[in-house]
């Protein structure tokens, strides 16, 4: 017959690896979002769209200061382009962070499953 105690100790620390799982987990989800809506994020992955889109928008900007009506047309083109670039990233980026969040077919109430950190 087992003993109660013991039982109570295996539990416990199965109670502990599976806290510890998840704040692994809870940590790594929190610090991907955070990267994710972080505009430094992009700006290093991609430094020439975002200096596209700064001409662009320098270049859209500029219709109050010029006569001509063509500078002001293709810095809105061009900031149309960097941002539908931009767009598509961060849907590819949030697509891989919602692939990775996915369980991966080891279940939290394994015993000796995952490792513990």
């Amino acid at each position: 017959m087992p003993d109660p105690n013991e039982r109570k100790r295996e539990l416990r620390v199965r109670i502990g690896r599976l806290r510890r799982r998840i704040d692994h987990r809870v940590r790594a989800t929190r610090d991907d979002a955070t990267r994710a809506v972080s505009w430094r994020t992009y700006a290093t992955r991609y430094p020439g769209n975002v200096l596209l889109g700064a001409f662009g928008l320098g270049l859209a900007l500029s219709a109050g200061l010029s006569a001509r009506r063509l500078a002001p047309w293709v810095g809105r083109r061009i900031l149309r382009q960097s941002l539908r670039q931009a767009r598509r990233h961060i849907w590819h980026e949030l697509g891989r962070l919602w692939a990775d969040s996915q369980p991966r077919g080891d279940s939290a109430t394994q015993d000796d499953g995952g490792q513990d950190e």
